[in-house]
């Protein structure tokens, strides 16, 4: 098999992988369970720098994929796929530091010592791990079809 595509089926299911723990953090959260969420975060965040890194990598050790024959809806599927990811990393980097700024209020401690967290930080801190979250699944669905499309170009590369 096609080294590229081994990578590519990796980083696929490493996304889905970073979605399920999204989701799974964004259900703590709601339940309040504020420590399993931050542990699903942390993994989530961590399997991004690992991705990161893998593709530095990749791109040293294999090179970068030859798009001479992808169609005009795969360049598409695949530059709209990488904003979504782009998205994803600029409002998790800006979810992670308005978290900073809640660690030690009565929203993360469940102290009524500690003081209240402001609510502008906790706005903050939701909507941009929402965006995080949306982008993120949104760049998994597109991921899933430029994952297609690279099958079908190397099946059909291998035929004929």
């Amino acid at each position: 098999m096609n080294p590229g595509l081994v990578f590519w089926t990796a980083a696929f299911v490493n996304l889905g992988i970073v979605c399920a723990m999204a989701v799974l953090g964004v259900r703590c959260a709601r339940r309040g369970e504020i420590a399993r969420h931050r542990q699903a975060m942390k993994l989530a965040s961590w399997l991004v720098v690992a991705f990161l890194l893998s593709y530095v990598l990749k791109v040293v050790m294999i090179g970068r994929e030859d798009m001479a024959r992808w169609s005009s809806l795969d360049l598409w599927l695949l530059r709209i796929h990488e904003l979504f990811v782009l998205v994803m990393l600029i409002a998790g980097g800006i979810a992670w530091i308005q978290s900073r700024r809640l660690v030690a209020t009565r929203s993360v401690t469940r102290d009524p010592r500690d003081p209240e967290a402001d609510p502008g930080v906790l706005r903050r801190h939701r909507r941009a791990g929402w965006t995080a979250v949306l982008s993120a699944l949104a760049g998994f669905a597109l991921a899933g079809a430029v994952l297609a499309g690279m099958y079908a170009r190397a099946s059909a590369g291998q035929a004929g």
